[in-house]
């Protein structure tokens, strides 16, 4: 069965690069498109719908906001399996500085660069975000075109499912998450102690463990 996989923002397939993934899986790793002016997410997603082979078993793996985009996806597309890492399911899952930011636009407010520069104002921001100790984020973090950017956060803080109920929906969160703060999660979702919001590249057995036990259920 193939595995389709989305990183979270801004994050190409290298963010996946620890797990172990079973010979009885074929992982297909999917890259950001960037998004058209003005381009709505459901016209967004349905770009990524014409990438896989629906006429084959396959299974949707989303990271952060590629969690978002595979339970969109089941708009148009029909899974065996949903998995959602270090992501959210609805709103009420959402922290408040995001409802917030959603409310009153202030995201709009963010100047791109201190996300888009190599310099040490955007390099600090995202260690801060995920984890000062954390190496070679410049690997992984590769998206930085400024409207890709600015475009995917404000989907983000906007977002609000189009799709009532997914069946086979999985979801693993890391108790230090502090994008997506876990209290906020009703008890949904499967943590994994200690680990962050890129717990994929920190704690690749616990989400391999994990990831292999939605796949094979």
């Amino acid at each position: 069965m193939k595995i389709y996989f989305f990183s979270g923002l801004g994050a190409n397939q290298r963010a996946f690069k620890n797990l172990k993934i079973s010979k009885d899986f074929e992982p297909v790793f999917i890259e950001w498109n960037l998004p058209e002016r003005g381009e709505s997410l459901d016209h967004y997603v349905q770009r990524f719908a014409d990438e896989i082979n629906v006429n084959e078993d396959f299974a949707l793996v989303g990271l952060s906001f590629g969690g978002i985009i595979v339970q969109e996806l089941n708009k148009y597309v029909n899974p065996e399996k949903t998995i959602l890492i270090s992501s959210v399911q609805n709103r009420k899952q959402m922290p408040k500085y995001m409802k917030l930011s959603s409310r009153t636009a202030a995201h709009r407010a963010i100047p791109m660069r201190f996300f888009t520069s190599d310099k040490l104002i955007s390099y600090a921001f995202f260690r801060k975000l995920y984890n000062p100790k954390m190496p070679g984020l410049d690997e992984f973090f590769t998206y930085k075109d400024p409207y890709y950017l600015r475009w995917s956060i404000d989907k983000i803080v906007n977002w609000r499912p189009s799709v009532e109920k997914i069946n086979g929906l999985y979801q693993m969160h890391g108790t230090k998450d502090i994008v997506f703060p876990h209290k906020y999660l009703m008890n949904e979702a499967d943590l994994i102690q200690n680990g962050t919001h890129i717990m994929v590249l920190q704690k690749p057995k616990e989400v391999t463990t994990l990831l292999h036990q939605y796949l094979n259920k």
